[in-house]
C-alpha cells in the first residue's frame, strides 16, 4: 500500500474488498440461476445490465452530494442496502422480479464504489496518483477475484441460496465496521478551492475528458462481457461452475496484482505516456476477448482469461490516476461519480447487446463483436486526445 495514507483509508479498502467480493460471488452461476427463471439471451443480458444501469444513474448524484455532505453516510447506507437486497434473490420468482432485485443491488453499489474512489483521490499525494489508484483498484480486483471462486464452491456444495445468504452476511459485517470505525469526512480542501464545479455538460466539451470516458467505458465493457458470458461458453464446453469460477478468478487476480507495479510505472510517465499505457492494456484485453471462442478447453480459456486480466492490470491504475488529477480540478466526488457512471455504462451495454447477439448469432459472435468494437473505441480515444482542449492541467 501507499505510505502516508491514514488508517481510515485502510478500513475503507477492507470494506471495498469485501463489497467487491459480494459482487463477484454470484457471477459464475447467475446465468444458470436466471435460466431457471425462464430467461432467454435478452433477459439474461437485462438481468446483468439492470445492475449497471441503476448504479450508473445514481453515481453522479451520490458523488456530487458526497462533496457537500461527506463520504461516510453514503458508504454505510450502500452497504446496509447491499445486505438487505441480497436476501431477496432467493425470493425472486420471475425474470422481472430478478431484474428488479439486480437494479436495487446496483443502486447499493452506486453508493459505495465512487465514494471509495473519491476518498482515495482526496488523500492521493501529488505525483503519486497512479500508485494510490493502484492500491484501491487492487483491492477491488482482489475482491472480485475471490468472489467467483467462492461463489462457485458454495453453489456446488450448498446450492444457490447459500451464496446469497453469505453475501448478505458479509455486507452486514462491513456495515458495522464502517459505521463504528470509519471517521466521517467532508469536502476536502482541494475541492473547496473550486467554488463552481462544472457538471457533466461542462466537462464533456473537452476532448481530453471524452478520451478518458471512452477508455473507462471500454475497459469495463470488456470485463463485463468476460464475466457475464464466459459461463455460457463453459456450459457449451461442459465446464462446471467451479472451473468457470477459477478462470474468472485467475483473470481478475492477475489484474489485481498488476495494479501496484503499473500504478508506480504510470507515476513516472507524462500524460501522453499514461494514455499510451491505458491504450496498450486495453488492446491486450480486447485481443484476449476475441480469442475466447477459439479456446477448445478449460486450459485454453484460462490462458485467455489471464491475458484479459493482465490487460486490465496495465490500463486501470494509469486511467484511475489520470482521473484523480481531473477530480482535483472538477470536484473529486462529482467527477468520480461521472467517471464511474461511464464504467457502469459498459456494464449496461455489454450484457444487453451481448444477449441480443447471443439470441441471433450465437455465443461465439458475442466475443467477436465486442473485440472489434473495443478496437475502434481505442482508436476513437486516440482521436479525441489528439484534438484535446486543455482542461485545468497543462497537457503532457
Amino acid at each position: 500500500m501507499i505510505r502516508g495514507l491514514k488508517e481510515p483509508f485502510f478500513i475503507l479498502l477492507i470494506s471495498a474488498f469485501s463489497a467487491m467480493l459480494g459482487l463477484g460471488v454470484i457471477s459464475p452461476f447467475l446465468p444458470e440461476f436466471a435460466r431457471q427463471h425462464g430467461a432467454n439471451g435478452f433477459w439474461l443480458g437485462m438481468i446483468f445490465a439492470g445492475f449497471g444501469l441503476s448504479r450508473g444513474l445514481v453515481m453522479p448524484l451520490i458523488g456530487a452530494l458526497s462533496d457537500r455532505l461527506g463520504r461516510k453516510v453514503f458508504v454505510v447506507s450502500g452497504l446496509f442496502l447491499f445486505s438487505v437486497i441480497s436476501l431477496f434473490y432467493p425470493l425472486a420468482g420471475s425474470v422481472y422480479s430478478l431484474t428488479l432485485v439486480r437494479m436495487v443491488h446496483g443502486l447499493s453499489a452506486g453508493m459505495i464504489i465512487p465514494i471509495v474512489m473519491a476518498y482515495a483521490g482526496d488523500v492521493a499525494p501529488s505525483g503519486r496518483e497512479g500508485s494510490t489508484a493502484g492500491s484501491v483498484t487492487a483491492m477491488f480486483y482482489m475482491g472480485l477475484a475471490a468472489g467467483p471462486l467462492m461463489g462457485g464452491v458454495i453453489a456446488e456444495n450448498f446450492g444457490f441460496n447459500a451464496v446469497f445468504y453469505s453475501m448478505s452476511g458479509l455486507a452486514a459485517l462491513n456495515t458495522a465496521v464502517v459505521a463504528f470505525f470509519l471517521p466521517d469526512t467532508g469536502r476536502r480542501k482541494r475541492t473547496d478551492s473550486v467554488p463552481r464545479s462544472p457538471g457533466f455538460s461542462g466537462l464533456i466539451r473537452y476532448n481530453y475528458i471524452k478520451a478518458i470516458l471512452v477508455l473507462a467505458f471500454i475497459g469495463t465493457l470488456l470485463l463485463a462481457v468476460f464475466m457475464s458470458f464466459l459461463p455460457v461458453i463453459g456450459e457449451r464446453d461442459m465446464i462446471d461452475t467451479v472451473h468457470i469460477g477459477i478462470i474468472v478468478s485467475m483473470g481478475i487476480f492477475i489484474a489485481g496484482i498488476f495494479q501496484m507495479p503499473f500504478g508506480k510505472l504510470s507515476d513516472s510517465l507524462d500524460r501522453t505516456g499514461k494514455l499510451f499505457q491505458v491504450s496498450t492494456g486495453t488492446s491486450i484485453g480486447l485481443f484476449a476477448l476475441f480469442s475466447i471462442p477459439f479456446c477448445p478447453d478449460f486450459h485454453a480459456l484460462l490462458v485467455s482469461g489471464c491475458f484479459l486480466g493482465a490487460g486490465a492490470g496495465v490500463s486501470t491504475p494509469a486511467l484511475s490516476g489520470l482521473s484523480f488529477e481531473i477530480g482535483h480540478k472538477a470536484g473529486m466526488g462529482r467527477w468520480m461519480g461521472i467517471y464511474n457512471a461511464a464504467m457502469s455504462a459498459g456494464f449496461v451495454a455489454a450484457p444487453v447487446i451481448s444477449g441480443l447477439v447471443l439470441d441471433t448469432m450465437g455465443i461465439d459472435s458475442v466475443f467477436y463483436v465486442f473485440g472489434i468494437f473495443a478496437f475502434f473505441c481505442v482508436l476513437l480515444s486516440g482521436h479525441y486526445y489528439r484534438r484535446r482542449l486543455k482542461y485545468g492541467i497543462k497537457a503532457g
